[in-house]
């Protein structure tokens, strides 16, 4: 029965072992922007443009969503045009521009590129996170460029536009000189380790359910031998009684009850 048990037992460890490196180990895919005029939008229409992502920096690709790529840029989400960023089978060091700025003047951070729109507070000397730019309001005769940043007021984080007219300085933005190979869709999907191939809601259950029916026997075989044990005994001595024979006013029985 134990060498019962620890056979189930490394079954199963092997089982683990060969499920879980498949979906634990993930290869994260990258986009390269090669071009000025890429946008980052909120849903996938060129309509919903959050901000233009710095030329010759990277999005993280998440999934195909018909013409777009899901992706994420310096941890905000969003959608890009696949024919707007190369695909690369790589990881860049610095995939995203890092650049901070500052006011001047105590300024808004507004939700749209307008001083029309719902707005939080900001002080001088708060260092905003630079994202990318986006055409909006003309505020001075001059300029019509807007920031997409992110600013931390009161320990919350929040996130719109900045007109670049107040910034007193925009950290300067390098060129990303990183490349890759460049791969297709088709690369992407039959990935065996990629991000874009999730696990089903069915799936999740039938490994759940193969996981944890094994799980529960060998636990019970290693916690409960003992009744196993008894019920092996009582099996063996019903087939002891069996044996005996009834004759009259005696019991016959086999050589090997004596």
């Amino acid at each position: 029965m134990k060498k019962f048990v620890v056979f189930l037992l490394l079954c199963f460890c092997a089982t683990l072992f060969k499920i879980t490196p498949a979906y634990a180990e993930q290869t994260s895919y990258f986009a390269k922007v090669q071009n000025n005029g890429v946008f980052l939008c909120s849903s996938p229409s060129e309509n919903s443009s959050l901000f233009e992502i710095p030329y010759s920096y990277f999005v993280k690709v998440e999934s195909v969503v018909d013409d777009y790529y899901k992706v994420s840029y310096n941890g905000i989400s969003g959608y890009v045009k696949k024919d707007k960023a190369t695909l690369m089978n790589g990881v860049p060091q610095n995939p995203y521009a890092n650049a901070t700025f500052k006011v001047f003047v105590p300024y808004y951070l507004y939700q749209n590129p307008s001083q029309n729109s719902s707005a939080v507070a900001i002080g001088t000397n708060t260092t905003f996170t630079y994202y990318g730019t986006k055409i909006g309001e003309q505020v001075s005769s001059t300029s019509n460029i807007w920031y997409y940043a992110s600013a931390t007021v009161d320990g919350a984080t929040h996130f719109g536009y900045v007109f670049s007219g107040v910034t007193d300085y925009l950290s300067n933005i390098q060129i990303n000189n990183e490349s890759f190979k460049v791969i297709s869709d088709k690369d992407l999907s039959s990935a065996p380790n990629s991000e874009l191939k999730r696990l089903s809601t069915g799936t999740k259950i039938m490994l759940i359910v193969s996981i944890s029916i094994p799980s529960l026997l060998i636990l019970y075989f290693l916690i409960k031998p003992t009744k196993f044990i008894q019920i092996t005994k009582s099996r063996k001595q019903i087939k002891k009684d069996r044996k005996r024979v009834h004759h009259g006013d005696y019991f016959e029985f086999d050589e090997g009850d004596i």
